[in-house]
């Protein structure tokens, strides 16, 4: 084969070989919103629950309060490894066996501008802060990890703790809550499921936690 022709066929390879590594599916989804400048990061294959499926499912809650902050939420996602888990499940305490994640940001309410604490951000989900006291008990309750975060747009707390409720399985929260330089929202990544499944999962489900990031408007 002639020298030239032989370049020109080398040379084609190698870009056939670069169009199908530019089109490689990336590792990763990066949820977000841009507007708030909040996103983080998950491996690729998460099953989303949409902000939609989740307005509805919390429109449907009978506590004090639940309507007014429901219209207060700028945006909200849920995603798991488990195909089965609907926006019911993300929004519901029980253990799930499957990890879920839940982002949420929503503007604070006038009667919570002056009143938002490091102790309040922990009781977003539960009442981590009683539990922690012994003024409020929940079975085998116990925190292995509380401290400050701080992002460009806003600063709160990262927990991670366990307990259980009447099913008498271990659940583990893993916890980020943070309020806005303005204090006019709030910011919050929930990554939960049973402590079995956590502990197995546990280096990812860090990366996760650990990639939540609040830039700000």
């Amino acid at each position: 084969m002639h020298k030239r022709s032989l370049l020109f066929r080398v040379i084609a390879l190698a870009t056939i070989s670069l169009l199908f590594t530019g089109c490689a599916k990336p590792s990763k989804i990066y949820p977000s919103d841009k507007k708030e400048g909040v996103f983080f990061a998950l491996p690729q294959g998460w099953q989303k629950i949409s902000q939609k499926a989740l307005s509805a499912q919390e429109a449907t809650s009978q506590v004090s309060g639940a309507a007014e902050r429901a219209a207060s939420v700028i945006w909200q996602e849920a995603y798991s490894t488990s195909s089965l888990y609907d926006a019911k499940t993300v929004l519901s305490l029980k253990t799930p066996e499957a990890p879920i994640v839940y982002v949420r940001v929503r503007s604070l309410l006038g009667d919570e501008i002056n009143s938002v604490s490091y102790n309040s951000l922990r009781d977003l989900i539960v009442p981590v802060t009683a539990w922690a006291n012994g003024t409020n008990q929940a079975p085998h309750f116990e925190i292995s990890n509380d401290e400050e975060r701080v992002e460009k747009g806003a600063r709160g707390v990262h927990s991670v703790f366990q307990f259980s409720q009447g099913d008498g399985v271990l659940q583990t929260f893993d916890q980020t809550a943070l309020l806005s330089n303005d204090h006019s929202k709030i910011y919050i990544l929930l990554i939960r499921c049973s402590t079995t499944c956590y502990d197995k999962q546990r280096t990812a489900l860090e990366k996760i936690a650990a990639s939540f990031t609040v830039r700000g408007k």
